[in-house]
C-alpha cells in the first residue's frame, strides 16, 4: 500500500510541474495576442496603470479556456513520455501495476479540474467578460490625454480647439496661441482668441487648465442680434493680459452602464441561459397558437365574394355562401367577375405575405435562441473536452516513449488545431441551424472519443512500452543503424 501511494505521488508530481509551467506559458502567448490586437487603441490616452493592469487581468479570464486544452495535452504527453523513456513506466508495469492504475491519481486531478473549469466558465468568465467589455468600450471612447503639439489643433476638449505655434521646454510657456470657442447653447456663438504668448498650467487633479494669455485680441460674433445674418455684427477686444479656465472633464475616464450590456448571451450563466431558452419556448408556443388561429380563420373565411342571393338577411353575413353550381363564376353575374378575381388575388397575396412573415419571424427567433443554446452546451462540452484530451494525450505519451518538450509540443499543437477546427466548425453550423445545436457543440467530443478509445486500447495492450508496436525510439534507432 505504501509503495502504491509513493507511485501516486511520483506520477502526480511529475504531471503537476509541467502542467503549471505549460499553463503559464500558454496564458502568456495568448496574452501577447490580446496585446497586439488592442495595443493601438489604448496607447496615448493617458490611461492609469491600475486601469490597464485590471484590463489585462480581466482578459486573462477569457484566455483560460483556450490555454487549458493545450496545457492538458502537453503536460500529459511530457509526463508519460518521460516516464516511458526512462523505463519507469515499464518498471511499474513489471510490478503488476496496470496503466489504468497508474493514471488514477492524475485522473482524479483531472476530474477536479473539469468541475473547476465548469464553475469557472459558469460564474467567473461571465462577470469578467462583462467588466472587460465595458472597460474596453470606455477606453476606446476615451479621448487622448491632454498634450498639445506645436502647429497642430487640439480638438479633444468639448467646445474648444487650441493651437500653439511654439512650446518651451518647461511645457507651460507657449507662443502664437490661437483658440476657437464653440458655444453649445442656442446662440451657437463662435469666439476666436489670439495671443502672442501665454502660460498653461494644469490643476493637480487634471480637471482644469488655467490659461493666461498676453498681448492678444478676442473676436466674438453677436449671433443673438436680430439682423445677424444680414449685418454679421461682432465684438473685437484687445487685451494685454487675460486669464481663462478650460474644463477638461470631457477627457475623464467614465464607466458605461453594465446592466445594459449584461443581456449578451456570452455574459450569462447556466441559470440565466435556461431562463432565456424557456422564454423562447413560451414565445414559440404563442406564435404557433397565433398561426393556428390565423389558418383557422382562412379555412372558415366567410365573406370573400358578394352574395348572389338578393335580399339576404343581415345575419347571413356570418354564414357560409351556398353555391348552386360547382363553377363559382356561374353563381354570380358576369359584371362581378373582374372584381372577384382582383379581390381573390389581393386576398391570396395578403395571406401569403402574412404566412411568410410568420415563417421569417420563427426562423429569426430559432437562430437567436441557438446562440443561447450553444453557450449553454459550451459550458459543459468545454469542460468535458479536457478529460477527453487527457485520455488521448496520456496513453499516447506512453506509446511514443519520447519525453522532453519538442515532440510532445508538436503533437499537442496538431491535436489542438484539430480540436479547435472541429469545434469552431460545429459551433458555427449549430448556430446557423445546419446541425442541431447540441450536435454542433459536442461534435469535437464525438470525433475525439473514438480516437481516445483506440489510443487507450493500444496503450493497455503495451504495444510499445513492453517492446511491441509503434515506438519513437525504435524509429530513431532504425535510422541510426542504416
Amino acid at each position: 500500500m505504501l509503495r502504491i501511494k509513493n507511485i501516486d505521488k511520483l506520477v502526480l508530481r511529475s504531471y503537476v510541474g509541467p502542467f503549471i509551467v505549460t499553463f503559464v506559458l500558454s496564458l502568456f502567448l495568448f496574452l501577447m495576442q490580446f496585446l497586439w490586437k488592442y495595443i493601438d487603441e489604448l496607447v496615448g490616452k493617458g490611461i492609469p496603470t491600475g486601469v490597464m493592469l485590471k484590463l489585462v487581468g480581466l482578459s486573462l479570464a477569457d484566455l483560460v479556456p483556450m490555454a487549458l486544452p493545450l496545457t492538458v495535452m502537453v503536460a500529459a504527453l511530457m509526463t508519460f513520455g518521460n516516464l516511458s523513456e526512462s523505463f519507469e513506466l515499464v518498471a511499474m508495469k513489471s510490478n503488476g501495476i496496470s496503466l489504468l492504475r497508474i493514471l488514477r491519481p492524475i485522473f482524479i486531478f483531472m476530474c477536479i479540474l473539469v468541475v473547476s473549469n465548469f464553475f469557472f466558465l459558469n460564474y467567473i468568465i461571465p462577470k469578467a467578460n462583462l467588466e472587460f467589455k465595458a472597460m474596453l468600450l470606455d477606453l476606446r471612447s476615451k479621448k487622448p490625454a491632454f498634450n498639445i503639439e506645436p502647429g497642430q489643433f487640439y480638438q479633444q476638449i468639448d467646445g474648444v480647439a487650441i493651437r500653439v505655434g511654439e512650446k518651451e521646454a518647461d511645457n507651460e510657456t507657449v507662443k502664437d496661441v490661437l483658440i476657437y470657442e464653440y458655444k453649445q447653447d442656442d446662440s451657437k456663438r463662435l469666439n476666436v482668441i489670439r495671443a502672442e504668448h501665454g502660460k498653461m498650467i494644469m490643476t493637480p487633479d487634471k480637471r482644469f487648465l488655467n490659461l493666461t494669455l498676453y498681448k492678444g485680441v478676442r473676436y466674438e460674433e453677436m449671433t443673438s442680434a436680430e439682423d445677424y445674418r444680414k449685418t454679421m455684427p461682432f465684438n473685437q477686444m484687445f487685451f494685454e493680459k487675460q486669464s481663462m479656465v478650460i474644463d477638461l472633464s470631457s477627457l475623464d475616464f467614465t464607466f458605461s452602464n453594465r446592466e445594459r450590456m449584461a443581456t449578451d448571451y456570452r455574459l450569462l450563466n447556466v441559470k440565466k441561459l435556461l431562463l432565456e431558452i424557456d422564454s423562447f419556448h413560451m414565445r414559440m408556443d404563442k406564435h404557433k397558437l397565433d398561426n393556428a388561429q390565423y389558418l383557422s380563420r382562412l379555412m372558415h373565411y366567410r365573406k370573400l365574394f358578394p352574395s348572389p342571393v338578393e335580399n339576404q338577411p343581415q345575419n347571413a353575413i356570418n354564414n357560409y355562401i351556398e353555391l348552386k353550381d360547382p363553377n363559382i363564376y356561374k353563381n354570380f353575374d358576369s359584371s362581378q367577375w373582374s372584381s372577384m378575381r382582383s379581390l381573390a388575388v389581393s386576398t391570396a397575396r395578403g395571406m401569403k405575405g402574412t404566412l411568410e412573415g410568420y415563417a421569417a419571424t420563427q426562423k429569426y427567433e430559432y437562430k437567436d435562441v441557438a446562440l443561447y443554446q450553444s453557450e449553454l452546451h459550451k459550458k459543459f462540452s468545454y469542460s468535458f473536452l479536457l478529460m477527453m484530451l487527457f485520455l488521448i494525450a496520456a496513453p499516447l505519451g506512453a506509446i511514443i516513449q519520447k519525453g522532453g518538450i519538442g515532440l510532445p509540443l508538436v503533437i499537442s499543437v496538431l491535436l489542438f488545431v484539430l480540436f479547435y477546427a472541429i469545434n469552431i466548425t460545429g459551433e458555427k453550423m449549430g448556430k446557423e441551424l445546419v446541425f442541431p445545436v447540441w450536435f454542433g457543440m459536442w461534435m469535437s467530443t464525438l470525433v475525439l472519443l473514438p480516437i481516445a478509445m483506440i489510443i487507450t486500447f493500444q496503450a493497455l495492450r503495451d504495444r510499445s512500452a513492453l517492446g511491441g508496436g509503434f515506438s519513437v525510439k525504435r524509429i530513431f534507432s532504425k535510422k541510426s543503424t542504416k
